[in-house]
């Protein structure tokens, strides 16, 4: 008898067969799929997935057992030679996440990349250097540094970006093609060039009532103080 744990209770539960019916999810596109979701659960049980994952080919996801951990969260598209390796450490990847094609994600430490993020196509992704101090020695045997990465929600990156050691790009940031990041993006930036380097702001517009709303107090309160300040003579000391 096969023992089904609640993880996959929860992928096969009446929200997932709903979404299914709703959104027609039945097509050969999507069967291939769940195909290929059933069968990376077989062969890789202890990778934590809290939802349906959509497959590309040709997809690559390793841990190391013993020292690293991947979890996916639900509804993620990871496409086509997508290559996702955790050697140690701690690698999640939130809701609703879309990796495009030929990304290569690497983790010694800690990497997170939050709900809703878009990853475009040859994007590379590590939380390590290699050591370059000593001359004496080939680089390959001086060890390693690390520091966490971490891609904020709903941010979007753009093709052939690198994310280096220590990149903490913010909530709904964009970072340009080709970008290289290292550093903090605060959020709603918009980064570009090597080193990145923020261009311009992306913070949201207040709708229309809101900016009347306040033009409305601004003016109120300047008629009241102008109207204090008329009334200041008359009333002497």
């Amino acid at each position: 008898m096969i023992a089904v744990s609640s993880t996959e209770l929860r992928i096969l539960s009446c929200s997932t067969l709903r979404w299914i019916i709703r959104n027609r999810a039945w097509t050969w596109w999507y069967l291939v799929r769940y195909a290929r979701f059933a069968r990376f659960r077989i062969l890789h049980p202890e990778i934590e997935c809290a939802g349906l994952v959509f497959l590309g080919r040709r997809v690559t996801i390793e841990q190391r057992r013993g020292h690293g951990r991947i979890r996916i969260g639900s509804w993620v598209h990871i496409g086509d030679d997508n290559r996702i390796r955790c050697h140690e450490g701690t690698l999640c990847i939130g809701d609703k996440t879309v990796l495009g094609r030929d990304n290569t994600i690497n983790c010694y430490l800690d990497i997170s990349i939050e709900p809703e993020a878009l990853i475009s196509d040859w994007v590379y992704i590590c939380d390590f250097d290699h050591r370059s101090d000593r001359t004496d020695v080939a680089i390959r045997v001086q060890g390693i540094v690390k520091a966490p990465v971490r891609i904020g929600r709903g941010s979007w990156i753009g093709v052939k970006a690198s994310l280096l050691r220590g990149a903490d790009v913010g909530e709904h940031c964009i970072v340009g093609a080709h970008a290289v990041v290292r550093g903090v993006v605060p959020d709603y930036s918009v980064v570009a060039g090597i080193p990145a380097r923020v261009v311009r702001g992306r913070r949201p517009i207040p709708p229309p009532q809101e900016v009347h709303a306040i033009d409305a107090a601004t003016r109120a309160a300047v008629e009241a103080r102008v109207a204090r300040a008329e009334r200041a003579p008359e009333e002497g000391p």
